[in-house]
């Protein structure tokens, strides 16, 4: 199983439009609610692709509601905290003229400390379905109310309980994780910049891979890089990977990282190597980004794009 931890999950509302306008009142031509967050978004592809999942987290007020039920139409198991406040809506406007997105995030709910307890009872004194999990996955961003360690604190917690920790998340929150020693982590160029400390957005292969190589010196054991239709990075066990994603027309590339992510820990839980993890991970980050505003991976794109996936030694 693939555990998922999402502290400040979102009821994610996409709007369709022609073209945005200021000061015009514009006609919407559709709308979608989906259940948001990195580590929800994890869970929902790894069910998609038909491997099991369970989606910790915080939610609140008729949002909260409204996001576990559209989390149990899909068929997800989720084991939530309720907490006072409400559950963030983010706002994703799709330009169709364009292809361009416009995304306005909330900063969500506060969390109390006594919250955050309530969730380690949850995890880790039930003796129940998180024993069971090989990774347990820590993503998006920290709710007010809890601190940048957080996901520190937890993921050594995890990794007590010989569970493999997993962090996706940004800023300090990923500078403080990663100081737990990570099984894994996944950024992009703009986050592993502001881990390591220098601009990467116009490196090449060898400047990421240099940096990726840093982190693992940290104590990471698995880094990929991905950087959207550029070659993704990936170092570990002790090699690093070149992956070239199939080439999409991209509609959006919100979630694509996300479902990188699920489809890679689930090759890995299937007994994939590194190498074959890497082209699922690719496969489904392609397979993402061709789908509209929040919508996730299509199984039967994912498994067309997985040979269209290469990934090269170097």
């Amino acid at each position: 199983m693939i555990a998922t931890v999402t502290l400040n999950p979102s009821l994610d509302l996409t709007v369709s439009v022609d073209k945005l306008v200021v000061d015009d009142v514009i006609r919407m031509k559709g709308m979608r609610k989906d259940p948001g967050g990195k580590g929800i978004n994890v869970s929902r592809v790894v069910n998609t692709l038909g491997g099991a999942t369970i989606a910790y987290g915080f939610i609140g007020g008729h949002e909260g509601g409204a996001l576990s039920v559209l989390l149990a139409e899909e068929g997800i198991l989720t084991s939530f905290i309720a907490i006072e406040g409400d559950t963030r809506i983010n706002v994703i406007i799709s330009e169709l003229e364009t292809g361009t997105q416009t995304r306005i995030n909330a900063d969500g709910p506060r969390v109390k400390v006594e919250d955050l307890d309530r969730l380690r009872t949850r995890l880790w004194k039930m003796g129940g379905l998180y024993c069971a999990a090989q990774f347990m996955v820590f993503a998006g961003s920290i709710p007010p109310g809890l601190t940048r360690t957080v996901y520190r604190d937890l993921i050594e917690e995890a990794r007590d309980r010989g569970i493999r920790p997993v962090l996706d998340t940004d800023g300090e929150a990923l500078k403080h994780g990663v100081k737990a020693g990570p099984y894994m982590i996944k950024p992009n160029t703009y986050e592993l910049e502001r881990l390591v400390g220098r601009e990467l957005r116009n490196a090449g292969d060898e400047e990421i891979i240099k940096a990726a190589r840093e982190v693992v010196d940290m104590g990471v054991e698995v880094v990929a890089v991905t950087r959207g239709k550029k070659n993704a990075v990936l170092v570990a066990g002790g090699k690093v990977y070149l992956g070239i994603p199939p080439e999409v027309k991209t509609v959006s590339a919100v979630g694509a990282g996300d479902s990188f992510l699920a489809a890679f820990l689930l090759a890995l839980l299937q007994g994939k190597g590194f190498e074959e993890a890497f082209r699922w991970g690719l496969a489904a980050g392609s397979a993402t980004a061709m789908t509209p505003g929040t919508e996730l991976l299509r199984a039967d794109d994912f498994q067309r794009l997985l040979a269209e996936a290469v990934v090269k030694e170097v």
